[in-house]
């Protein structure tokens, strides 16, 4: 690397370093969730065709390339981790596998509840709890957190802030519309499918809506990694 590189390198950084000391806005927390999301579906796409060999859909959501859980969770490490850059990496590594994997295990049991499915199963993983988390997840999200804190969050506030404010707001708006209608007709085309599973008939015009765009063949082709609870034997793993 040239003087001039490392210069440029270091100024970069720098920039970087002020954007993320920023105050948090909701303009910028939404951006952080978009980006993370988008990423965060991409990273396990590709991840389960170099692991496994098949190219399958791992989106939270019937319409769009898009992982709520990472989105979400990016969201809850820049709160928490927000101006902890310094801190020790000890202390963000700990703070960060004990957050994450309480998330992850929150995020499995509202699953269980809402949809009467699991989108991940660790119970083949040694030292898991109840296959909701396991010890090397925990690890990587203490990984993860430090990444967060100490290159990617900075790095990401720098390229937020280029983009022009008023075209940025556009986009946020109209992605959020379209996440929001995404994400309820996800949840509940989900939903409806936990009632046929309980033979609930279809009452309304919108169950019946459901029932016919929406059929169990179609959803186990869009989540192929959901396992319905009663099918997999997952009822009264935790005690």
């Amino acid at each position: 690397m040239t003087k001039e590189e490392a210069i440029r390198d270091s100024a970069r950084w720098d920039r970087a370093a002020e954007a993320a000391a920023q105050p948090l806005t909701p303009y910028r927390v939404f951006w952080l969730f978009l980006i993370a999301g988008f990423v965060g579906d991409l990273i396990e796409v590709v991840f389960w065709l170099l692991t496994r060999g098949e190219l399958i859909s791992r989106s939270s959501l019937l319409y769009g390339p898009f992982s709520l859980v990472w989105g979400l969770a990016a969201v809850l490490l820049t709160l928490v981790f927000h101006r902890m850059d310094d801190q020790s990496g000890g202390r963000i590594f700990i703070t960060g596998a004990v957050l994450g994997g309480a998330y992850e295990y929150i995020c499995s049991w509202i699953q269980e509840v809402l949809f009467g499915a699991c989108f991940w199963d660790y119970r083949h993983l040694p030292f898991n709890i109840g296959g909701r988390v396991n010890l090397v997840f925990c690890l990587f999200w203490g990984l993860a957190a430090m990444a967060w804190v100490r290159l990617v969050f900075p790095m990401l506030c720098a390229v937020i802030d280029r983009v022009p404010l008023r075209r940025g707001r556009r986009m946020v708006r109209a992605a959020a519309l379209f996440l929001t209608c995404s994400t309820v007709l996800s949840a509940a085309a989900l939903c409806r499918m936990d009632q046929r599973r309980k033979d609930v008939p279809a009452l309304g015009a919108v169950s019946r809506f459901l029932d016919e765009a929406y059929p169990d063949s179609l959803l186990k082709d869009r989540y192929p990694n959901m396992g319905i609870l009663d099918e997999i034997g997952w009822y009264g793993r935790d005690g």
